[in-house]
């Protein structure tokens, strides 16, 4: 088998006590002796895919250095100066953990921006194709990874199989919902289940770590209205940031107080969840990773008095964006269709639908970012793809 051209070295030198690899595609990598010895992975290190190390920074001296090195086909081997510990490093791993400004950016996953006429490129997934083949299944979440959502279709059309859809994504984060029927009730405690429509949010922002991917199942719709619509919240912030960058940058930076306070019954403590966390968040690249946006649930606010007028200047600017009828698509769901979406970068709503008997009846639940990530990555595994891990948005956790 021919050996990617990016992963032979060419030449491999000590210079100032660094390794530097100059690779046959042309590019060149520059190692710090400290980050090799950390990474060190044989026997008596440990990895850190497992977290069984035996390595300790502290016990790493700060002049260490490589006192001989050698190049095999596919492997680097170094011979430190404090003990003379041989560490051998694949080709492969050291060019797909290069930290140049150009391998990191190349590892980085950039999200594709959509408005409603851009998101008709996003087809649905047959959800028993993607149940039965991993590659389909990968497609489906990989789709979710670059646009935020993917609707599914040919979905179970009973409340008794609703963790089927959930188990294609990863397992089921518990929260005092749990997997959750959307309707018609006598007490609405949840404003999914009134019959008005819906601007586009986020759920569950009042949780100091927020709901990930969101699971929704339509096992009976109404026929008369509800309608789900999507929009991607990245874009919207985009365009805050292009035409008002001052106020992008407050809503960046400034905590806002969320609550959400549930009753459940006379035998049940209540809940009462309170999070303060700006809207938007920003990586260490300074692009945007995650948000989350309910006006609904903002509480009082507890900023500086000479802020407040500022800051509602931004969230005005920022919801008028976010309402716009420009940047929405709409989706009338049928029975046994359904959508996967980030629910910390797409937000959702509804059409106004008829009140009636039998009454509409959507499943939502969630899962967790980390979840998600981790079953592309490990499907990505299975299927022999080839190249660096890439770097996914953190989302919303601080």
């Amino acid at each position: 088998m021919t050996i990617d051209a990016r992963y032979l070295v060419k030449t491999a030198r000590v210079v100032d006590c660094h390794l530097h690899i100059s690779w046959v595609d042309g590019h060149s990598s520059r190692y710090h002796p400290m980050w090799l010895r950390h990474q060190c992975e044989c026997d008596d290190c440990g990895s850190s895919l497992d977290g069984v190390r035996g390595i300790r920074i502290h016990h790493i001296p700060e002049d260490i250095h490589p006192i001989e090195t050698v190049v095999n086909d596919e492997t680097v081997s170094i011979v430190w100066n404090n003990d003379r510990h041989t560490s051998d490093y694949c080709t492969r791993w050291l060019r797909d953990n290069c930290y140049s400004d150009r391998e990191r950016a190349a590892r980085k996953h950039l999200p594709s921006l959509w408005d409603r006429i851009s998101a008709e490129r996003v087809d649905p997934v047959d959800f028993v194709a993607a149940e039965s083949d991993q590659s389909v299944r990968l497609k489906c979440l990989e789709t979710v990874a670059d646009y935020g959502f993917c609707p599914l279709i040919n979905m179970p059309k009973d409340l008794s199989e609703s963790h089927r859809p959930i188990a294609l994504v990863g397992d089921q984060r518990t929260t005092h919902y749990g997997t959750y029927t959307l309707g018609k009730k006598r007490k609405v405690r949840n404003v999914g289940d009134v019959t008005g429509p819906l601007d586009p949010h986020s759920d569950e922002t009042y949780r100091m770590s927020t709901i990930g991917i969101t699971v929704f199942q339509v096992l009976r719709p109404s026929s008369d209205g509800g309608a789900s619509t999507l929009m991607d919240g990245f874009e919207a912030v985009r365009r805050l940031r292009e035409s008002f960058p001052d106020d992008y940058e407050l809503l960046c930076r400034t905590p806002v107080t969320t609550q959400r306070f549930d009753d459940f019954s006379d035998d049940a403590l209540p809940k009462w969840y309170v999070s303060r966390q700006p809207w938007i968040k920003v990586d260490e690249d300074n692009d945007v990773c995650g948000v989350r946006i309910n006006e609904r649930q903002i509480a009082p606010l507890d900023m500086p008095g000479d802020s407040i007028e500022s800051f509602y200047a931004a969230l005005r600017r920022l919801m008028q964006i976010v309402y716009d009828p420009e940047l929405r698509i709409t989706f009338p769901l049928q029975a046994g269709e359904g959508l996967l979406f980030n629910n910390q970068r797409v937000l959702h709503g509804r059409t106004a639908y008829k009140a009636e008997q039998p009454g509409r009846s959507v499943l939502t639940s969630s899962v967790d970012l980390e979840e998600f990530y981790s079953t592309i990555r490990v499907l990505k595994l299975q299927q022999g793809h080839t190249g660096p891990a890439l770097r996914y948005a953190q989302g919303m956790v601080f």
